[in-house]
């Protein structure tokens, strides 16, 4: 029987074997730092789009009842450097029909061509604007809504809207009004806003953060309701968290608390928030070491006449 003689196999050195684990510490560090920057990127970005959220969503919700209040009729009672009062619209509706002492509404529908829209229940106490016909006084006249109930399921009156099989099978509301005007049949057909007092501040919220806050008034307890928080956290109210400037006709400011909100065109609204963590990457402008973003907002004041 033939051997056949193996060449013994030449193992690494310990120099070939420290050298290859200096190289793989290199590499393995920089993959660790890149992922680590990487990391801190991806943190900076979630939280400079969540504050970009955070902005954008108090400058869309707080415009939408500043541009709807109307500045002739008074809508705002209140206005502050870091606080605003005013009568918000929370439903609006055609007239359908008219029953004692008040008036139905047009049924709520999704369709394309909508009748009545409302944002939250109405309530006794709130104030109803009934658009009056031009050939009597053509001007929003208010009226305290003293009940709330349902009006029968079916068609409007001929001088309302014309409404549809299935609209006409939803159900209607009716309110009745405070000294309601003896032409009261003439109001089928018009329009109906229904406001209630609101006030928007920046305040404190348990958690020691600051926040963009709503009360709602109840007309019940005759007193606002406990603050709710709209958007936020902001920077605090000494930071600039939130400010509002008043502009008159030729744009200069009114001195805050204002005498006479008559005298608003226009309000500028300034947020200002940072970021929860320290800006480690993109950069920061603040002592924290979290990065601040501003959002500022004009606002102008409609039906001032």
């Amino acid at each position: 029987m033939l051997m056949r003689s193996i060449a013994p196999r030449r193992g690494a050195s310990i120099i070939e074997v420290v050298i290859a684990m200096v190289v793989a510490a290199v590499v393995l560090s920089l993959v660790t730092a890149i992922s680590v920057r990487q990391q801190r990127l991806f943190t900076d970005l979630a939280d400079a789009v969540a504050l970009s959220g955070r902005l954008r969503e108090a400058a869309t919700i707080l415009p939408i009842d500043l541009r709807g209040a109307s500045i002739a009729s008074r809508d705002i009672s209140e206005a502050r450097d870091t606080s605003i009062e005013l009568r918000a619209t929370i439903a609006s509706a055609v007239v359908c029909d008219t029953i004692d002492n008040g008036l139905v509404l047009a049924p709520v529908d999704a369709g394309p061509s909508p009748y009545a829209s409302y944002l939250t229940a109405v309530n006794v106490g709130d104030t109803a604007w009934v658009l009056m016909p031009p050939d009597s006084v053509g001007d929003w006249l208010p009226f305290r809504v003293e009940t709330v109930g349902n009006a029968p399921q079916r068609q409007c009156a001929p001088a309302g809207p014309h409404l549809s099989d299935s609209v006409r099978a939803l159900s209607r509301m009716n309110i009745g009004l405070s000294t309601p005007p003896v032409a009261l049949r003439a109001m089928i057909g018009t329009a109906v806003r229904v406001t209630r007092p609101l006030r928007y501040s920046l305040y404190r919220a348990g958690d020691g953060a600051w926040y963009l806050g709503e009360k709602e008034w109840n007309s019940a307890a005759t007193r606002f309701n406990t603050i709710q928080p709209v958007s936020g956290p902001f920077l605090s109210a000494a930071l600039g968290g939130l400010t509002l400037a008043y502009l008159d006709s030729i744009g200069a400011t009114i001195p805050a608390p204002v005498s006479d909100p008559r005298t608003i065109a226009a309000i500028r609204l300034t947020l200002r928030g940072q970021t929860k963590n320290v800006a480690r990457v993109i950069g920061s402008a603040a002592s924290t070491g979290a990065r601040v973003d501003t959002t500022v907002i004009t606002v102008l004041a409609h039906n001032r006449k």
